[in-house]
C-alpha cells in the first residue's frame, strides 16, 4: 500500500504543479516542482523513500533522451551542424575537465573521477528549462534551433562521459588512451544498434501487416518499449544505451510515413500519449531533486568538515565556472571560424547561446545515479554533490531569468492573425447569404461560433499587457452580470430554476476568460469574492453548486432573465464607456458591441434558443457546413498565393482537429435529450 500512496502522492503533485504554473506562469514550472518535492520529503512517506540509481537511469533517463531524439529538427540541425557539434561534445569535453579539476582543487578530498563526474552531469543543457523560465523572452529562431539540437546531443555526450567517469570511480582506473577507445566504440556500437533495432522493428511490424494483425494499441506497445529495449541490449554487447536510445528515436521519427488512416490515428494517439509521459517524468526529476534536498541537506549543512559560507562559495564558484567556460568556447569557435569583426557583430548571438545553456533536468537526473557505496564502503561525497548539483541548477535557472529578458526583446514577437481573421469572416459572409430559411438559427448559432473563434485569434495577438486589459474588461463584465443575478434572487425577482439558466450564461461568459491570473484584479473578482461569497452567503454559494434542471420553467422565468439581463447591460456600458481613457479604445468598443449584438438576440429571444442548440447534436450538421466552406477558402487562398504551402496546411490543421471534435460529439446524449425537454418548456 506504501507504493501506492506514493504514486498517488506524486501524480497529485505533478498535477499541483502544474495548475500553479499556469495560474502564476512567472514562476518556472521546475521551481514550483522542486518546492513540492521538498514539501514531500518532509512527511514521514518522504524519509522512508530511496532512491536505486540504476532503475532511474533506465526508467526516466532513457525515455526522455528517446524522445528528444523523435521530436529533433534534423533540418535545423544539419544547417547548423558546426557549432551544435562543437557545443555537444566540445563544450561537454571542456566542461568535465574545467569542473572537475576545479572543484578537485578545491576540495581535494572528493576523488577526482567524482568531481569528473559533477562536469559530465553539468555539461548538458535544458531547453526546456529556457522555454520555462517565462512567456516574455523571444529567442531568435537560429539560437532556438542550435540549442534544441545541442541539447539533444549533448545529453547523450554528457550522461555518456558521466558513466565513463562513474567507471573510473568503481575501478579506480584510468588512461585518457582507453577511456578515448572505449568511447569511440561505445558511441559507433551504439549507433550501429540503434539504426539495426528500428530495422528489426520495422520487420516485425511488416510481418504484422502481412498477417493482417495491425491494432493500435500494439503498435504503440512496441513504440514504448523500444528506448528500454535499445539501451539494455546496447549495455549488454558494450555499447553506449544512451546513445543507441537516442538514435532509435531519430531515425523512429524520420522513416517514411504511410499515409494511412490507421497511421495517422497511430500518430496521434503516440504523440499524446509521449506528451504525457514526457511531461510526468520531467516531473518527476524535479519532485526527486526536492525530496533529495530534504535528505541530504542537514548532513551537508551540518558537515564539520566544510563551512556552510564555503559550500556557497563552491557553488558560485561552479556556476560561474560552466558559464565562463561555454562562454569563452563559443567566442573561440566563431573566432576559428571566421573574424573578430564577426565575433563583435554577433556578441548579442553569443551571449545568448551563453545564458541560454542553463542547466535542467539531464544534469539533475544524471547525477541522482551516482552509486551509494564504492567497493562495498559508503560513498560519503555523494549528498556533496548532488547538494553541489541542485544548487547549480536553481542558480543557473535564476541567472537565466534575469540575464536572457535583457539580452532579448522584452516581448516576444506578437502574432499577426488578420489573415486568418479574414478569411473567417469571409466564411460568415458566405453562411449569412445561405438560402436554408428552415436552418436558419442553426446557421446563426454556427456564425456565432466563428465570430467567438475570430475574438480568441483578436486576442491572442494582443501584447502581454493588451491580453491583460483583455482579462480585465472580461472580469468587470462577468463580475457585474455575477453580482446582478446575486442581488435579483436575494431580493426574490428571479426564481431558483431562472437563477440556474442565467448562471449557464454567465459560466459561459467566466469559462471564455484567460486562465492565466495576470493581474491582482482578476485575482480578487475571481477568487477572493467568489470565497467571500462561500463564507457570507452559505445559501447562495449552494445555489451556485446547482445544476439547471428542467422542472418548471416557463415563459415567467424568460422575463425574469431578460429583466436581468437588461438591467445588467445598462451597468456594464456604463462602466465601459467610463473606462475609454483608462484602456485602448478600440478594446473597450469591441467589448460595447460584442454586449450590444448580445442584448439584440436576448430582445429577439434566440439567447436562451442559441444556448439550447448548442447542445443539439443536429447542430453538428450545421458546424460541418461551416468547415467545409472553411477548407474552401483555405484552398482559394493557397492557390491565390495569399498563404503559402506550411501556413495552409496549419490552417487545415485546425479544420480537421475541430471537425474530428465535432463528429466525435455527434449522438443521442444525455445532454442532447435534456435539451429537447428544456426547449419544449420554452415554448
Amino acid at each position: 500500500m506504501e507504493l501506492i500512496y506514493t504514486v498517488i502522492i506524486f501524480a497529485f503533485a505533478i498535477m499541483f504543479s502544474n495548475i500553479v504554473n499556469r495560474i502564476l506562469p512567472i514562476i518556472p514550472l521546475p521551481v514550483i516542482q522542486i518546492i513540492l518535492g521538498v514539501a514531500i520529503g518532509m512527511t514521514e512517506l518522504g524519509k522512508t523513500i530511496i532512491f536505486e540509481p540504476e532503475i532511474f537511469l533506465v526508467m526516466i533517463i532513457v525515455p526522455l533522451l528517446f524522445r528528444e531524439g523523435v521530436k529533433a529538427d534534423i533540418a535545423s540541425i544539419v544547417k547548423n551542424f558546426d557549432i551544435i557539434l562543437f557545443l555537444s561534445f566540445g563544450v561537454v569535453l571542456l566542461t568535465l575537465l574545467g569542473v572537475g579539476l576545479s572543484v578537485h582543487s578545491i576540495m581535494p578530498t572528493i576523488p577526482l573521477a567524482a568531481c569528473f563526474a559533477l562536469g559530465a552531469a553539468l555539461g548538458p543543457t535544458d531547453v526546456v528549462a529556457v522555454s520555462s523560465l517565462s512567456d516574455r523572452i523571444s529567442l531568435p529562431k537560429k539560437v532556438v534551433h542550435i540549442l534544441e539540437g545541442e541539447g539533444m546531443l549533448n545529453d547523450a555526450s554528457g550522461v555518456t562521459a558521466f558513466q565513463f567517469a562513474v567507471g573510473m570511480l568503481l575501478t579506480n582506473l584510468f588512461s585518457f588512451g582507453h577511456a578515448a577507445r572505449s568511447l569511440l566504440f561505445a558511441s559507433i556500437a551504439g549507433v550501429l544498434l540503434g539504426w539495426a533495432i528500428v530495422w528489426c522493428k520495422n520487420q516485425l511490424l511488416l510481418l504484422i501487416e502481412r498477417a493482417s494483425a495491425r491494432d493500435v494499441s500494439g503498435y504503440l506497445l512496441i513504440e514504448l518499449l523500444l528506448p528500454f529495449l535499445a539501451y539494455i541490449l546496447a549495455e549488454l554487447v558494450g555499447a553506449s544505451g544512451i546513445i543507441a536510445a537516442v538514435v532509435t528515436g531519430i531515425l523512429q521519427a524520420n522513416g517514411l510515413k504511410k499515409m494511412s488512416v490507421f497511421d495517422a490515428e497511430l500518430a496521434n494517439v503516440s504523440e499524446a500519449i509521449w506528451s504525457t509521459i514526457t511531461f510526468i517524468l520531467n516531473a518527476l526529476v524535479f519532485l526527486f531533486l526536492g525530496l533529495e534536498l530534504v535528505q541530504v541537506l542537514p548532513e551537508i549543512w551540518n558537515d564539520a568538515n566544510y563551512s556552510n559560507y564555503f559550500l556557497l562559495f563552491v557553488v558560485l564558484f561552479v556556476t560561474f565556472a560552466i558559464f565562463l567556460i561555454r562562454l569563452v568556447s563559443i567566442i573561440s569557435f566563431y573566432l576559428i571560424k571566421g573574424k573578430i569583426a564577426g565575433v563583435k557583430q554577433k556578441f548579442n548571438e553569443i551571449l545568448i547561446m551563453t545564458f541560454g545553456g542553463v542547466k535542467g533536468t539531464v544534469s539533475l537526473a544524471t547525477i541522482l545515479v551516482l552509486p551509494f557505496t564504492i567497493n562495498g564502503q559508503d560513498f560519503v561525497a555523494r549528498p556533496l554533490l548532488l547538494f553541489i548539483t541542485a544548487s547549480v541548477i536553481l542558480l543557473s535557472l535564476l541567472i537565466g531569468i534575469l540575464v536572457l529578458p535583457l539580452l532579448t526583446d522584452e516581448e516576444p514577437e506578437t502574432k499577426d492573425n488578420s489573415l486568418e481573421i479574414t478569411l473567417l469572416n469571409q466564411v460568415i459572409v458566405t453562411l449569412q447569404n445561405s438560402d436554408n430559411e428552415t436552418q436558419k438559427v442553426k446557421i446563426n448559432v454556427v456564425i456565432e461560433t466563428y465570430r467567438d473563434r475570430i475574438r480568441e485569434l483578436y486576442i491572442d495577438q494582443l501584447t502581454t499587457d493588451g491580453k491583460k486589459d483583455v482579462q480585465e474588461l472580461q472580469t468587470l463584465i462577468y463580475s457585474i452580470d455575477r453580482d446582478g443575478l446575486d442581488d435579483s434572487f436575494k431580493k426574490d425577482e428571479v426564481s431558483s430554476q431562472s437563477y440556474r439558466i442565467y448562471k449557464r450564461f454567465v459560466n459561459q461568459m467566466r469559462d471564455s476568460i484567460s486562465r492565466q491570473l495576470r493581474s491582482f484584479f482578476v485575482f480578487w473578482l475571481m477568487i477572493v469574492r467568489h470565497l467571500f461569497v462561500m463564507i457570507t452567503h452559505p445559501k447562495l454559494f449552494v445555489e451556485r453548486m446547482k445544476s439547471t434542471d428542467n422542472q418548471g420553467f416557463s415563459k415567467d422565468n424568460m422575463e425574469q432573465i431578460k429583466n436581468v439581463f437588461f438591467r445588467n447591460t445598462e451597468i456594464i456600458l456604463k462602466s465601459l464607456d467610463n473606462l475609454r481613457t483608462a484602456y485602448d479604445e478600440d478594446l473597450v468598443q469591441f467589448f460595447i458591441d460584442e454586449r450590444l449584438d448580445i442584448a439584440q438576440k436576448m430582445e429577439e429571444g434566440t439567447m436562451i434558443e442559441s444556448l439550447v442548440i448548442k447542445t443539439k447534436a443536429t447542430y453538428n450538421s450545421e458546424l460541418l457546413s461551416g468547415f467545409h466552406e472553411e477548407r474552401r477558402k483555405i484552398d482559394e487562398y493557397e492557390i491565390a498565393e495569399t498563404i503559402d504551402s506550411e501556413k495552409a496546411n496549419e490552417l487545415r490543421r485546425k479544420v480537421n482537429l475541430l471537425e474530428s471534435y465535432s463528429i466525435q460529439n455527434t449522438g443521442n446524449t444525455l445532454v442532447s435529450r435534456f435539451s429537447r425537454i428544456l426547449k419544449k418548456k420554452i415554448t
